[in-house]
């Protein structure tokens, strides 16, 4: 690869005998969709981790009851917002690909990003950039507002001992490690802001070529590529999030809501603003309302004045929701959030 002023080239592009696959043995040949499983599950995650800062970003009003200045389809502007302090355990692949997509894709401002690694000194690009790297796990906890795990599963249980005691109750601990299981990390945490996006993969035909040959953040400014990319049904990739990944992002959005001081009618009055209206509905009927977030039985002692409950994160990952149910059966829903997903890589 070499890197101009016009981006990054692949100086191997057309030369065959040059490609990694011309070096694998014909007995090994069957081994070689991995490699385009591992490029795919790296897309998905840094795609849905880009979406989910977008929208936490959108939530962060400098002055709580200044009424709706996110327009619909403007969630990548974030003119208006608080900064979100975002930080990322693990030095590794994943870590370096998830910030440089931050940071590249204009989502988060490098000063805004910590990476704590035990060879920090491996991180200079990033470094340069002026993201700040170190190995100092608990401080990391002390600063961030969210928190991307990106280590390896052995190292996991030291990493959530140095960090539990220090972890605030609105920190969002996002896990991308893989093999432990939600129920694990909530026991390792003491916490209850933990997002675990579950991804299955089925391997299907003529699935996992386009966007080998670029880099995750090349592939992410690719609107084509953003839609495979799309949370909730299979695409031709073969990939899907199991596990509830919108309704806890919309969940996570209502806390993040309520931190910043809304109360529940100005909350949903800034979340029913960031959805795209797609279709010439009765707007009555295709706006949130409390009925969609909270059980019929606390809708009585809920007031516009009042903020949302906080929500667990671990719970609403494990549990059917309001949010859920109300989703499956909103199509006006489903559709303007995947415009919102689609949104939130779109620049300026």
């Amino acid at each position: 690869m070499q890197q101009g002023m016009l981006g990054i080239t692949d100086l191997t592009a057309g030369l065959n005998s040059l490609q990694f696959e011309a070096g694998v043995e014909h007995k090994h040949e069957s081994l070689l969709p991995l490699v385009g499983r591992s490029h795919i599950l790296m897309l998905n995650a840094c795609a849905h981790c880009i979406y989910f800062c977008r929208l936490l970003l959108s939530c962060r009003q400098k002055e709580a009851g200044t009424g709706n200045p996110f327009a619909a389809h403007r969630i990548p502007l974030a003119s208006r917002c608080e900064r979100l302090r975002v930080s990322i355990i693990g030095g590794g692949n994943l870590g370096k690909q998830i910030a440089h997509c931050l940071i590249d894709l204009g989502v988060i401002r490098a000063e805004d990003i910590r990476i704590s690694t035990r060879r920090p000194e491996t991180l200079q690009d990033l470094q340069e950039l002026g993201v700040h790297c170190a190995y100092d796990n608990a401080a990391l906890a002390t600063w961030s507002q969210v928190i991307f795990l990106c280590c390896l599963p052995s190292q996991l249980p030291s990493i959530c001992t140095e960090i539990r005691d220090h972890l605030k109750k609105a920190c969002i601990v996002y896990s991308l490690v893989s093999g432990v299981p939600l129920s694990r990390l909530k026991q390792l945490l003491s916490h209850s802001s933990i997002i675990r996006p579950d991804y299955k993969y089925e391997a299907k035909d003529g699935a996992l070529v386009h966007g080998k040959k670029r880099t995750i953040t090349a592939n992410l400014k690719d609107l084509s590529v953003v839609k495979s990319t799309s949370i909730g049904i299979f695409q031709k990739e073969g990939i899907c999030v199991l596990n509830r990944f919108i309704e806890t992002s919309m969940y996570a959005a209502l806390n993040m809501c309520s931190l910043q001081g809304l109360s529940s009618k100005e909350a949903l009055t800034l979340l029913n603003a960031l959805i795209p209206q797609t279709q010439p509905l009765d707007l009555a009927s295709s706006l949130l309302t409390p009925e969609a977030f909270v059980s019929s039985e606390f809708i009585s002692s809920l007031s516009d004045e009042s903020p949302f409950p906080w929500f667990d994160l671990c719970t609403v990952q494990s549990k059917e929701t309001p949010f859920s149910e109300y989703l499956a059966r909103s199509l006006w829903l489903r559709t303007g959030l995947e415009e919102l997903y689609l949104a939130a890589f779109k620049t300026p």
